[in-house]
């Protein structure tokens, strides 16, 4: 989902300008909008299956632990604007993940 990569870079560009379009066009954004519920859906029954599974803790909200992962994708303009490196957002990525795939309780963010 991050743009490190020439086909990568493409599509996050679009996405934006999808983006942007929908913020003035009521289809576009109700479009936009039910394919992002979608997704966020599905990323949501990815952490609970993790959770019954046993290899996220019991204790963490999978409501939240979506909303955390979803908001990784927001590295994208600092990637695309040269703010932070791929290999920082890759580092801070795989640390949140590290963390949400412990047992060992919810701990610190």
């Amino acid at each position: 989902m991050l743009p490190l990569h020439a086909d990568a870079r493409a599509t996050s560009r679009m996405s934006a300008a999808y983006v942007l379009e929908a913020l003035h066009d009521e289809d576009v954004h109700e479009r936009a909008r039910r394919g992002l519920l979608q997704g966020r859906a599905l990323v949501e029954r990815l952490v609970r299956d993790a959770i019954a599974g046993g290899h996220i803790d019991a204790a963490r909200d999978p409501a939240i632990e979506t909303d955390l992962l979803l908001a990784l994708t927001g590295f994208t303009p600092l990637l695309e604007l040269g703010v932070i490196s791929p290999e920082a957002a890759l580092a801070a990525i795989d640390l949140h993940l590290d963390r949400l795939f412990t047992t060992r309780g919810p701990g610190p963010l």
